[in-house]
């Protein structure tokens, strides 16, 4: 028979969590409450009567939460707790509220940790990749400082901000990807399909046929012959550009290139840039010290060129640097979130001025990106039209060359 693990309330308001079994999540919830308590939740364990021998499958360890469930857990635990209920209590309600059955599942650990005497923070430690490091750190302070239910709200405005920024971007990428992989399509179309039904007719003209109708045709062979193998090797270079990219040396040379380029180059810094000055100001607003705030705000940023131009920020502000001179001195940032900075550790509003500069980061990045995807969008256009006119001219012009030597 399935066992199903299930948190209740019990008649004096308290939280209960066990083991019941039944023959299905109904059943279960029948059988607590004929025991005179009020089911939240009911979810197969994930084991049998085999379970007692050990018997279980496998599991794969829960990945990272999205940050659309990490801004509802936050906020809604926030309220909970506004609201005067215990954090265990808080929890448990919130198990129920909770749909996903991976969220359920995650909030139970974590209360499970919490009735066994841990903090919320090390709760969420405790459980590896699910929480970022970042909002373990945001929790812990908000624990030590007194102020958990304020610091969770602080934390859900915060990814919440920082997912709009990456779903503004995503959403302007959609149409230039959908136009791109439609040229392509196009152009493999007109190559594969178009250009063989004139192919006999070209051969049989010999060398006599122009210089471009034989390339765009030895083009067009390759690609008959050879679509096959397009998936494959595009797998195998992404696999091995993986591969490379997990090696530090090629990692960090390939990033550093990627901040040279004329363009682009400025686009990652001043993403990167957006991402470290709002963690970091999160962290700061949050009640944690900056030299423990400096290391987590370098995770948030991706590029490893300017990851590593951050520790050496971190080590020269433990040694009493401050943080503007050691960031213009690696060269890397802009001179606003710099000169933002110097003026905010100057007045004492580091962290309100590093909320500041990273939202003008944000909108200059967004415009900066309007402008290139404007560009980009009548590139992709002019580029199709141009091959697929390059491919028809080609064919007309064996077709004038083969009846002028007929005539």
């Amino acid at each position: 028979m399935p066992t199903f693990r299930y948190t209740a309330l019990t008649t004096s308001g308290g939280t209960v969590t066990g083991l019941v079994k039944g023959a299905s999540a109904a059943g279960a919830i029948e059988q607590l409450q004929r025991q005179g308590l009020l089911p939240i939740a009911a979810e197969d364990a994930g084991g049998d009567d085999t379970t007692a021998l050990g018997l279980r499958w496998w599991r794969r360890r829960p990945g990272p939460l999205p940050g659309r469930d990490l801004v509802l857990l936050s906020r809604q635990l926030a309220r909970l707790l506004t609201a005067g209920l215990p954090l265990d209590r808080a929890l448990a309600l919130l198990t129920g509220l909770v749909r996903s059955r991976a969220g359920r599942a995650v909030i139970t650990a974590t209360l499970d940790r919490v009735r066994g005497g841990g903090a919320l923070a090390g709760a969420m430690a405790a459980q590896g990749r699910v929480f970022p490091r970042v909002f373990v750190a945001m929790v812990r302070a908000g624990e030590h400082g007194g102020a958990l239910a304020e610091g969770l709200e602080r934390l859900a405005t915060y990814i919440d901000r920082t997912e709009a920024v990456r779903a503004a971007i995503t959403s302007a990428l959609i149409y230039p990807s959908i136009l791109a992989v439609t040229a392509t399509g196009s152009v493999g179309l007109v190559l594969t399909v178009v250009l063989p039904q004139f192919t006999p007719l070209f051969r049989e003209a010999g060398a006599r046929i122009p210089m471009l109708t034989r390339i765009v045709m030895a083009v067009g062979d390759v690609v008959t012959a050879s679509w096959w193998a397009v998936p494959p090797t595009l797998l195998a270079m992404a696999l091995l550009w993986r591969w490379a990219m997990r090696r530090p040396g090629f990692a960090h040379a390939t990033d550093r290139a990627l901040l040279r380029l004329p363009l682009a180059g400025g686009l990652i810094a001043r993403l990167d840039s957006a991402r470290f000055a709002r963690t970091l100001g999160a962290l700061l607003t949050n009640g944690v010290p900056a030299a423990d705030a400096l290391p987590l705000a370098t995770d948030a940023v991706n590029n490893r060129a300017l990851a590593r131009a951050l520790d050496e920020v971190t080590t020269r502000l433990r040694q009493g640097e401050g943080l503007s001179a050691p960031l213009e001195r690696t060269g890397r940032f802009p001179d606003l979130l710099i000169q933002l900075t110097r003026v905010g550790e100057q007045t004492g509003r580091l962290a309100e001025l590093l909320n500041e500069v990273a939202d003008l980061l944000d909108t200059e990045t967004q415009r900066v990106i309007d402008r290139l995807l404007a560009l980009l969008v009548p590139a992709l256009t002019i580029g199709m039209g141009a091959a697929i006119a390059v491919i028809i001219a080609a064919v007309l012009m064996a077709i004038l060359s083969i009846n002028d030597l007929a005539v």
